[in-house]
């Protein structure tokens, strides 16, 4: 499935602390990494990066995975999407950013240039930056990202990209997968009882025959559903189930914009203490 993933690399500690993470994705499937860094033009590799790469792909090696090393210059952008259509991967696998800021998890410029752009999936992984000034620490974050995913639901194309892949990623070693559904306040007024009832029934009706299909597909499925904001409650909800990963449907010709459950996207990737799987939809 994911037999093939591109891995750009800035040298930071959050990108190094996702290289750890590569070697548990190799359960996925994962056989081959194109590990990829972008230089500013007009500059070279230092020494000290070359050896990191090459570190890189000797550990990549002795985990039984094959390893290709890309090294160019420009836009970060741009190259890394060229690569990935170029090299033929099915995920790109990067860190949350390169430049955290204290107490905070961030998602840079590249990493959301490449989430809105990339027409394959995208593993952006979140990491803890503590500390003031040059005294950080970033906190792994890589343990079981499989587990247990939370998946929104918004009964569009979207949901049949996610209905697809999940039972893919059970066989492979996810094992619970939660369908989450977020009644908007605009839809059913929590105090009009009887509107409320009806179109709470109906929801569950429909994740209930979703999670049914999944069942009969040998995925462990279960579902939930929140009433409210959709980009809060999405976040909330992966705290209060200890999801280890957000699958969240975008929409290719607005991703980002219009992502799974129409809720403020930007809010989710940023503010997410999970990784996240983005996965590109049709209309």
């Amino acid at each position: 499935m994911f037999e093939r993933l591109l891995f750009p690399v800035d040298f930071s500690e959050q990108s190094m602390r996702m290289f750890d993470c590569l070697l548990e994705l190799k359960h996925l499937g994962t056989k081959e990494v194109v590990v990829c860094h972008v230089t500013p033009a007009g500059q070279d590799l230092t020494a000290e990066q070359r050896a990191t790469l090459d570190d890189i792909e000797r550990s990549l090696a002795d985990a039984g995975i094959k390893a290709t090393v890309s090294v160019r210059s420009g836009d970060a952008i741009q190259n890394v999407l060229d690569l990935a259509k170029g090299e033929n991967v099915s995920l790109i696998a990067m860190a949350s950013s390169g430049k955290g800021r204290a107490r905070e998890f961030i998602v840079g410029s590249t990493s959301f240039g490449v989430l809105r752009s990339s027409t394959i999936p995208v593993l952006i992984n979140k990491f803890n930056v503590t500390g003031e000034g040059d005294r950080t620490r970033v906190a792994a974050a890589c343990r079981s990202i499989f587990r247990k995913a939370l998946v929104p639901i918004d009964f569009s194309t979207c949901t049949d990209a996610c209905m697809e892949l999940l039972p893919q990623l059970s066989k492979l070693g996810l094992q619970e997968a939660v369908l989450f559904h977020v009644v908007e306040s605009e839809r059913a007024a929590i105090d009009d009882d009887v509107r409320f009832k009806r179109v709470l029934d109906e929801v569950m009706a429909r994740l209930d025959g979703l999670r049914l299909k999944l069942t009969e597909q040998g995925c462990d499925a279960s579902t939930h559903v929140h009433f409210g904001t959709v980009s809060y409650n999405i976040l909330e909800a992966s705290r209060e189930l200890d999801a280890t990963l957000i699958i969240l449907g975008a929409h290719r010709k607005s991703l980002l914009r219009e992502i799974a459950l129409g809720g403020n996207s930007e809010t989710v990737v940023r503010r997410s203490q999970v990784p996240l799987l983005i996965i590109p939809c049709e209309r």
